[in-house]
């Protein structure tokens, strides 16, 4: 059965591998964490671009005139226009794989 860690320890290992460039296996041997745990956490605290939740903002160029917006979703890339239709652009990043 698992040990149960508490949520500052994971905090506390992953602060000092990505802030302080402790080592994974020297943080896990000092926080008393296996090395396997001490990636999983490490991978666990990663967002992948993929994972990553769209977010749509109001955009107000200054000349709506020519003015262009580009949503990434992925590796995709979506350029819309003023007057766009934000329904469509929704369901099509829903189609990506974001969430509208």
């Amino acid at each position: 059965m698992r040990k149960p860690y508490e949520r500052s320890e994971r905090s506390q290992l992953i602060r000092a591998v990505k802030k302080q460039g402790e080592a994974v296996p020297t943080a896990a041997a000092r926080f008393g964490v296996s090395v396997a745990t001490a990636y999983r956490w490490m991978k666990d605290a990663s967002v992948a671009p993929s994972t990553a939740v769209p977010t749509f903002v109001e955009v107000m160029p200054e000349t709506a005139e020519r003015a262009k917006l580009t949503v990434r979703v992925g590796a995709a890339e979506i350029e819309v226009e003023a007057g766009f239709d934000a329904q469509l652009l929704r369901q099509v990043v829903v189609a990506l794989g974001g969430q509208a």
